[in-house]
């Protein structure tokens, strides 16, 4: 079938209409979705009405997904889930003064999921259930244009070079987690700096201002200063697509080439998505 596609903004992100995904779908309509993902970089289907089960079997078409342990402040998360073990609950929703989700209030700096790991993931599904009247944006940047626009001798800097990315944002102010960053007790990887992507064989920036620390080879503060001078680069208005969020949506993303960060939201409105992660391979 001919997909009805309609791109959401100059910077990336496109809307696939007329599909409900919560039946069988035939592998033409499989790789058509694909190949506009890879157009597209963030994909955004409206209206769906999803299992948990359906959701899993579409990205499924994607590839293996990624298993995941439950952090201790949502170990009641498993009692609203059938697989735990692969499905994640972003939410702020407390029941008898227990969170039921992960990652629940306030905004996040942008980043890639699991960037900080060997082997980072390929795409993330994200499913709206309950949405608040304002706030929890999810802002999408495209990181083959933020690599594309670097000045020629900012990108000679960081050819060939890594950066170490690890898992610790205790507070939103990255000074905050800077000061607390201990690498012996937190996940952490070097990641290359540009990455080149599997299918496309485009390049993209690979850094993020939530999770990227330091740069190997470099003392801490020339690496920091470089740093900051592509987080400045990358958190341009123009590589961004701001997605505003209706229950029923189900978005798409692939974490090789963009970012993604929220905004915030209002403690006294519930919010409730669900998330499944699509396995990927070591970055190069």
């Amino acid at each position: 079938m001919a997909l009805i596609v309609k791109p959401l903004s100059p910077a990336l992100g496109a809307e696939i209409a007329g599909m409900d995904l919560s039946g069988e779908l035939s592998a033409e309509t499989i790789a058509a979705i694909i190949d506009t993902w890879h157009q597209h970089l963030v994909i955004v289907f409206r209206g769906q009405s999803l299992s948990e089960d359906e959701q899993i079997r579409f990205a499924r078409h994607f590839g293996a997904l990624q298993q995941r342990s439950r952090p201790p402040e949502a170990r009641n998360e498993a009692s609203k889930l059938k697989h735990p073990e692969m499905t994640m609950l972003v939410s702020n929703i407390r029941e008898n003064g227990k969170l039921i989700g992960s990652l629940a209030d306030g905004e996040m700096n942008f980043h890639s999921d699991f960037c900080y790991v060997e082997k980072p993931a390929k795409g993330t599904f994200l499913y709206a259930i309950e949405i608040p009247s304002q706030g929890g944006d999810t802002l999408f940047l495209n990181m083959y244009k933020a690599y594309e626009t670097l000045p020629p001798a900012l990108m000679a800097r960081i050819e060939g070079r890594k950066a170490v990315n690890a898992y610790h944002y205790e507070s939103p102010t990255r000074e905050v987690n800077a000061a607390q960053l201990d690498f012996s007790a937190n996940p952490h990887y070097a990641q290359p700096i540009v990455r080149t992507h599997p299918e496309t064989k485009r390049k993209a920036l690979y850094v993020n201002r939530l999770m990227t620390w330091t740069i190997e080879g470099m003392e801490k503060a020339e690496g920091s200063a470089l740093l900051d001078r592509l987080f400045a680069h990358i958190e341009q208005d123009q590589f961004i697509y701001a997605h505003k969020w209706r229950a029923g949506d189900l978005v798409l993303w692939d974490n090789r080439c963009t970012l993604h960060a929220r905004t915030d939201f209002s403690d006294k409105e519930r919010r409730m998505l669900r998330r499944h992660v699509v396995a990927g391979d070591r970055a190069f």
